[in-house]
């Protein structure tokens, strides 16, 4: 080793080994807690300056102590440790079981934490107020409330989730209803889950002035990692609407339900889709799709903008068919 890349890996070699770390190109040097690379983008949590996303092209070398999921440009899997490289632009790979691999840091594809297996509870969550965007010269006043929040511990996962939206067009009120379901998985193997759930809507002013829903089915969670999470399920339904004349109808049937969430950019975006298709035993109504699709946008760790399309359609045989779509544009905290 020449006399300058020894004094140049000196101050890797004397800085602890508690956190990632990574070393510019300029000579700065970031430490924290490396969670996602994707897209030339790699984020990292640092104590004082919260989620910063790097530029990999501006990285001499970085490290870490914990395991990664990484994935090389010819799609080859490593789960490591890291290491940093006396040379600009690599980093070296360590298993234990092989000889330690050095690699360019051009050729990284995705950085990953592993799943871990959770034994102490996990809990985030996030409320979302939004505004809905027509094109309509009414004047108009909304307000469109959305909490969830989620816990997770061992092979249990606990979701709670509330809305709450009041429309008024031309001082007249056109929607006030509110809803809050619950909802809890187990996973009973490693991908599959048992799901139930219980659901409860009241609207002040639609036909349908009460609706319970209670459902309970298996699922299959296709990928859970730092990226998102793709879900599906089939649950089997029962169904109680109270009418606003007083008239009430029982119905069971079958739930399909899927939940996707994708990061994109390096965590600057997230792709969301969740819908609910439910199969009645009624011989007035095909089915019913509640679906909504849209794009946040993450202004820092907590804060994000939102644009969702929500989409209700009900087939009937009779009449009553309905076809609803809305955008909404909202501001989001999470937790």
């Amino acid at each position: 080793m020449s006399i300058s890349r020894f004094l140049l890996l000196l101050p890797l070699l004397s800085l602890p080994a508690a956190a990632d770390t990574l070393w510019l190109d300029n000579g700065d040097r970031l430490t924290g807690h490396i969670e996602l690379m994707e897209g030339n983008r790699l984020i990292i949590q640092t104590e004082f300056a919260g989620q910063v996303a790097v530029d990999i092209r501006r990285i001499r070398t970085l490290e870490s102590e914990g395991p990664l999921l990484i994935k090389t440009s010819d799609d080859t899997k490593h789960a490591r440790r890291i290491q940093a490289s006396e040379e600009d632009g690599q980093i070296v790979l360590v298993n234990g079981d092989t000889p330690p691999l050095p690699l360019e840091i051009t050729a990284l594809r995705q950085i990953m934490e592993p799943q871990p297996v959770i034994e102490d509870w996990v809990w985030d969550g996030r409320a979302t107020l939004s505004l809905e965007l027509d094109n309509t010269e009414s004047k108009k006043r909304d307000l469109d409330l959305d909490v969830t929040t989620e816990a997770r511990h061992g092979d249990w996962r606990h979701m709670l989730s509330s809305e709450f939206e009041r429309d008024y067009r031309d001082n007249i009120k056109s929607r006030h209803w509110w809803e809050t379901d619950y909802t809890l998985s187990w996973f009973f193997a490693e991908k599959w889950f048992w799901q139930n759930r219980v659901s409860y809507l009241r609207d002040h002013l639609g036909d349908v002035e009460r609706q319970v829903q209670i459902g309970s089915g298996p699922g299959y969670e296709w990928w859970n990692n730092a990226l998102g999470r793709f879900e599906t399920s089939a649950r089997f339904e029962h169904l109680r609407l109270d009418a606003r004349d007083g008239s009430d109808s029982r119905t069971n049937g079958l739930g399909l339900n899927w939940d996707y969430r994708r990061y994109l950019f390096g965590k600057r975006f997230q792709l969301i889709h969740n819908a609910e298709t439910i199969i009645p035993d009624d011989d007035e109504v095909d089915y019913m799709v509640d679906a909504e699709a849209g794009l946040r946008y993450l202004l820092n760790s907590w804060a994000s903008l939102s644009l969702t399309t929500e989409w209700d359609y009900i087939s009937s045989s009779d009449e009553k068919s309905q076809n609803e779509t809305r955008y909404k544009l909202g501001l989001g905290v999470s937790w």
